[in-house]
């Protein structure tokens, strides 16, 4: 049902194009646009039949060309008979040759493609011209290959035109999945610092109840109620360790043998930053910048991303109206260095010694009053210490912030 529904449009279309033609000579005969659309049909569907669609097209222009004919009265039957069955044999023609030259196997090479749809234009249009007036000039047979030329090319051009838009359409679906990716691995690489954490934690508990089990050894009630303790912490523990086990496996596999330079580090991050804003509806309200000066090819960008995408979303909290901010990328023989500079409302001096520690923030959410998990900054600082880097920070109350990160270039280049 699909296929034919393909079929039934595209010889409405060449059928409905084939009204759109011009006499260059003084005769019957005559040049029409439907042919342009037939070749654009065979050029961009891969499924379609040439001798198919091209008798269904010399059918479906016999019956057109033939019934607005009769409406107008511009002749006797036989006379319309006589006038539009030479165009419908061109299409049958076009059709058996078509499949003879196999056109449709060479439209991967533009000048061969252009070549073979012109020969076959202009060899069924000598047929259509002979079975009209039953001879042809010398001079016609010229134009009419010049005029089978001139369609074929106009037909790849617009082929090519419409490949190239496909081609930018499946980019740019690329490019947001990678984006999404991006932001997905990000996020597991949050989830994880918080893992890493509550490991400690649960190494913590795990020794407590082994010394309580130590110290309590002549009440053995005691003793196996810690012991239980212990092992159930334990069970905890190879859990978590399976959990983070399987996070660290599937990142590893995107940074394993995979590189991305600085500039298409810079188009995703603008793209999601551009997509929180919307989101947000704060497009109007803040200004974000990038400038990046090089365009290395890093190994560990994702972990960079993270580092980058927290401080920026940060900086877009800490911006009310009129925000700007900037991110800039500099470098030296041995360091990578990351600004993220905003004109928001800037970090209290008591603050600023504990705003890495983790559990500490400032924000809190609006509809319930609760307070942030005060893991991002904790997160950033953890990632850039993991990297072997640094990061600092200066803020002026009611002035802005700027955080600088500083890389060995070692740490993040393939």
């Amino acid at each position: 049902m699909k296929k034919l529904k393909k079929y039934l449009l595209a010889i409405m279309c060449v059928a409905l194009f084939g009204e759109i033609y011009f006499y260059p000579f003084r005769s019957s005969f005559r040049f029409s646009a439907g042919i342009i659309v037939l070749n654009l049909i065979l050029l961009i569907f891969d499924d379609i039949s040439e001798v198919k669609i091209a008798l269904l097209s010399g059918v479906s222009v016999f019956i057109l060309r033939s019934t607005v004919d009769i409406l107008v009265e511009r002749g006797t039957l036989q006379y319309i008979y006589q006038q539009n069955f030479p165009s419908a044999m061109y299409y049958v023609f076009y059709g058996a040759l078509a499949a003879l030259f196999a056109i449709t196997k060479y439209k991967g090479n533009t000048i061969t493609g252009i070549l073979l749809f012109s020969a076959v234009d202009s060899l069924s249009n000598i047929i259509e011209a002979l079975i009209r007036d039953g001879y042809i000039s010398f001079s016609r047979i010229q134009i009419i290959v010049l005029v089978g030329l001139v369609r074929s090319i106009t037909a790849y051009i617009i082929y090519i035109i419409y490949k190239n838009q496909e081609l930018f359409i499946q980019k740019r679906e690329h490019q947001k999945r990678y984006s999404q990716l991006n932001l997905l691995v990000s996020d597991i690489q949050a989830e994880m610092f918080y893992l890493k954490k509550s490991m400690v934690d649960i190494e913590k508990v795990m020794s407590k109840s082994y010394k309580l089990y130590e110290k309590y050894k002549d009440d053995k009630e005691l003793q196996e109620d810690t012991l239980d303790i212990a092992r159930e912490v334990h069970e905890i523990k190879k859990d978590y360790n399976r959990v983070l086990g399987g996070f660290e496996s599937f990142l590893k596999k995107f940074e394993a043998n995979d590189l991305m330079t600085l500039g298409d580090m810079k188009d995703i991050i603008e793209e999601n930053t551009n997509r929180y804003l919307d989101a947000k509806e704060l497009k109007n309200n803040i200004i974000i910048e990038f400038d990046f000066r090089d365009n290395f090819s890093l190994k560990k960008y994702y972990s960079l991303f993270t580092v980058l995408n927290n401080l920026i979303v940060n900086a877009m909290d800490a911006c009310t109206s009129n925000g700007k901010i900037k991110v800039m990328q500099t470098s030296d023989d041995n360091n990578i260095y990351f600004h993220v500079e905003d004109n928001g409302e800037g970090i209290d001096e008591e603050i600023l010694p504990y705003i890495f520690n983790p559990g500490f923030t400032t924000k809190y959410y609006q509809d319930t009053g609760k307070a942030s998990t005060g893991i991002g900054l904790a997160h950033v600082k953890n990632i850039v210490e993991e990297l072997e880097g640094s990061i600092e920070v200066k803020s002026k109350p009611g002035e802005g912030t700027i955080f600088t990160i500083s890389f060995p270039k070692n740490s993040l280049l393939g």
